[in-house]
């Protein structure tokens, strides 16, 4: 394919998510890092944004280990623009965190962690992988 044939065609969100989270993983990750953590916001009407956190804890029965966070990708997030509710963009990001887990380029690095979570900032959160 040309480049010009990769212009006229839509690059798929789900194609970019997996591209933003090799970036984010070819970072080196502090060595504190036991866990990783989605983290969802809703940023504006039908603007949703995901970073990526490593915590130094992990306690499958609190969520409050998503707090204790030593790496972030804050500074730069990853945004969709998707029209429903809450519910519709976590599953939509679930699958998207689900299926690189399986597929992704650097799956087995986040899989080296004792959990990969996600969820809504103050909001309950959905253990995905788990060592």
């Amino acid at each position: 394919m040309g480049l010009f044939d990769r212009f006229k065609k839509k690059i798929q969100p789900k194609t970019m998510f997996f591209e933003w989270l090799d970036i984010a993983l070819m970072r080196e990750l502090p060595n504190e890092v036991k866990a990783l953590n989605f983290n969802l916001y809703e940023d504006a009407k039908n603007t949703w944004s995901i970073e990526l956190v490593g915590t130094s804890e992990f306690d499958e029965n609190d969520d409050d280990w998503a707090c204790c966070e030593v790496f972030s990708t804050r500074e730069n997030p990853f945004s969709i623009d998707q029209e429903g509710d809450w519910k519709t963009v976590e599953e939509i990001f679930a699958e998207w965190v689900s299926d690189y887990l399986v597929n992704g380029k650097l799956a087995e690095k986040m899989k080296q962690y004792d959990a990969v979570g996600m969820g809504f900032v103050d909001g309950d959160l959905t253990i995905l992988f788990k060592r």
